[in-house]
């Protein structure tokens, strides 16, 4: 059987798996998860095959009078692989953490658009029609709106809920009008690639507005301002797939429009490395300043997609300048990047589901010590937690490998002083990010209980711990076994540059060869002391902790989130801070308050809107709701333009 085949396959069982919670029997929903699965395996395996040699296939058929192209080529699959596996295991993952017979309904809908999610977005990546692609990306964005507004009684879930449709539409319109001019590129909306050749005006035209209207899904600096409400308020698994696939389809965009075009100028390509730059470091550094984990994590997916444009960006440099080893490190090494974020990025959300579940709280400052209340979910965290910092021998390294590898090599060549700038965001994004985990890690899980909230804490059951066991094993396996991934990544590359590109085995292959005993050293050593520790802590008597002269110390005495990230989060803009100085011998009580805005979406994009609402309710005066008012509307619109058209024909020439 073909692999495309298997593709729509799999996106029908999706479909299906969707509707049959809206019927009766409405039971625990387990055939609709086995059907999901099931679709999510046969992509899976369709995917792969084509990564690893397939031949490209395709099928054509009619739609809106037009001819209609699906196929399945190794740059589809890429990304079929991570959507599929993120998804496979959030229906899993979601019978527990979000059960279909939920009061109110909202399992049950949760569920229907959870599968029009991954169908449409299965659909996405296949479509070579401009008109179908807009049908499939805009059923993708109804459906995560409503995935996002699951629990919408909440006010802030609410607003996030509106603020993502809001801008998830301005992309759409941005994007509308680039298929249109790229339609008049291609001579209609079936994309079939152009011959290489001179960029054109058009060309430049086309790529600045897919760049823009995808740029609005990636959630790259400024147009990310929607994701961190609209991440921390949907549920765990819905947030797991929106971070680890959703956004990655502005990604796609980017990537498919320009292989379809001679190719984007390098100028393009060092402002898509800029850009991609300032967004990482805005978002680690926003994400160290988090109380709420779930936020922590958005903002996290901020700054791994800001990394990924970066290899983007890379990439076209090195294509634009006929460099081979830019172009191949540089669009390998944001390929590897987007499958390890959504390994270890899904990890980290289902692991934040699990902790929810069990405290009712996503403020970090009311946990404290559920290692020894959670400890298979603070061990299955862990690995994700060393892999979203870059760490060995886990998979975010090796990436992030690439593109420091690929930095260098531009830097070597003086082709783009943008390299350096990105050179230095990256190694700064590297250690915020260690300092914001850490953080993360050390909050949640060590220490004392800092609430009541912790009392009751436990692990969840199998049915949420062995996903998240599966993706632990991935973000390990991928570190340590990444060189035959190197042919794969190859096939990918040839897609986005035809000939253009080195062999990463010859550049990378050796680099691997040499990691690998230090990464197998490494995780040896990390195994003995994890054996030994045990052993040492029951040789030793155990004493109070030091009181620092105090009668009785107790959980507040700990540091928190806050004073961990203090030398950090002062500097952000949109950090606020109020608290009273102690002069007294004998002071009172005193408080303090940190309140941490979004400097683009709190402190310019919602003041202006609200300045743009309050002049537009100046109209409100037309709306009558008299029926007789709205017609006499009409025909003065009428009236006015037969005059125009009157006056246009009497004038001369």
């Amino acid at each position: 059987m073909r692999d495309i085949t298997l593709i729509l396959l799999a996106a029908g069982c999706w479909i299906v798996a969707a509707l049959l919670p809206l019927v009766p029997p409405r039971k625990e929903g387990r055939i609709s998860t086995v059907l999901g699965a099931t679709g999510s395996l046969l992509a899976i395996f369709a995917a792969a095959h084509a990564l690893l040699g397939g031949t490209p296939t395709h099928v054509d058929f009619y739609f809106w009078q037009g001819p209609v192209r699906l196929e399945l080529d190794a740059l589809s699959a890429a990304f079929l692989l991570p959507l599929h596996l993120v998804a496979g295991l959030g229906i899993v993952y979601g019978l527990e953490y979000w059960p279909v017979h939920l009061a109110k309904g909202s399992g049950r809908s949760l569920r229907f658009f959870f599968g029009c999610l991954v169908a449409a977005m299965s659909l996405l990546f296949v479509t070579r029609n401009g008109l179908l692609f807009l049908v499939a990306w805009e059923c993708m964005a109804i459906s995560a709106f409503f995935l996002v507004s699951t629990e919408h009684l909440y006010p802030e879930v609410h607003r996030a809920g509106w603020v993502y449709l809001v801008c998830t539409h301005t992309g759409t319109l941005v994007l509308t009008a680039s298929v249109i001019l790229l339609a008049q590129r291609l001579g209609g909306f079936p994309w079939v690639p152009l011959p290489g050749g001179p960029v054109g005006t058009l060309d430049v035209w086309i790529l600045g507005l897919s760049l823009l209207g995808f740029s609005f899904k990636a959630g790259l600096l400024p147009l990310h301002f929607w994701l961190p409400a609209a991440h921390a308020g949907a549920p765990s698994h819905v947030s797991a797939i929106l971070s680890g696939v959703m956004l990655k389809t502005g990604i796609y965009g980017i990537l498919r429009v320009s292989t379809l075009l001679p190719g984007p100028p390098g100028w393009m390509g060092g402002g898509l490395l800029l850009l991609g730059a300032l967004s990482a470091v805005y978002g680690v550094w926003n994400a160290l300043a988090q109380r709420d984990y779930k936020r922590l994590l958005a903002y996290s997916s901020v700054e791994h997609l800001g990394i990924v444009a970066m290899g983007v960006g890379l990439g076209w440099v090195g294509r634009a300048s006929g460099d081979p080893l830019l172009t191949a490190l540089g669009f390998g090494g944001a390929i590897f990047h987007i499958w390890n974020h959504a390994i270890f990025k899904t990890l980290l959300f289902f692991g934040s589901g699990a902790l929810l579940h069990a405290t009712g709280t996503r403020n970090m400052e009311a946990l404290g010590g559920l290692a020894a209340r959670m400890p298979r979910t603070a061990l299955l965290m862990f690995p994700a937690v060393l892999a979203v910092t870059a760490l060995p021998p886990f998979n975010g390294f090796l990436s992030e490998w690439f593109l420091y590898r690929g930095l260098f090599a531009s830097l070597r060549g003086g082709d783009s002083w943008s390299a350096g700038v990105a050179l230095l965001a990256l190694v700064f994004t590297g250690g915020l990010a260690a300092v914001a985990f850490a953080r993360f890690y050390g909050v949640i899980f060590l220490g004392e209980a800092r609430s009541a909230a912790v009392d009751h804490a436990h692990d969840p059951s199998l049915l949420m711990l062995v996903p998240m066991g599966i993706l632990a094993v991935l973000a390990l396996a991928l570190g340590l076994l990444a060189l035959p991934l190197l042919a794969v990544l190859d096939r990918i590359v040839a897609v986005l540059a035809p000939g253009s590109a080195t062999p990463l085995a010859s550049l990378v292959g050796r680099d691997l060869r040499l990691l690998l005993p230090l990464e197998v050293g490494l995780l040896a050593l990390g195994g003995a002391l994890l054996a030994w520790l045990p052993r040492r802590a029951t040789q030793v008597e155990t004493l109070p902790t030091w009181d620092c002269g105090y009668a009785a110390p107790t959980a507040r005495m700990q540091y928190t989130g806050s004073s961990l990230a203090d030398g950090w989060s002062v500097l952000l803009p949109g950090i606020t801070q109020r608290v009273r100085s102690i002069r007294a011998l004998f002071p009172r009580a005193h408080s303090f308050h940190s309140v941490v805005r979004d400097a683009v979406g709190d402190d310019l994009v919602t003041p202006w809107f609200g300045r743009l609402t309050a002049r537009l309710l100046r109209y409100h005066r037309l709306q009558q709701g008299i029926l007789s008012i709205y017609i006499l509307y009409v025909l003065v619109a009428l009236m006015v333009a037969f005059l125009w058209l009157l006056l246009r024909s009497k004038l001369p020439g």
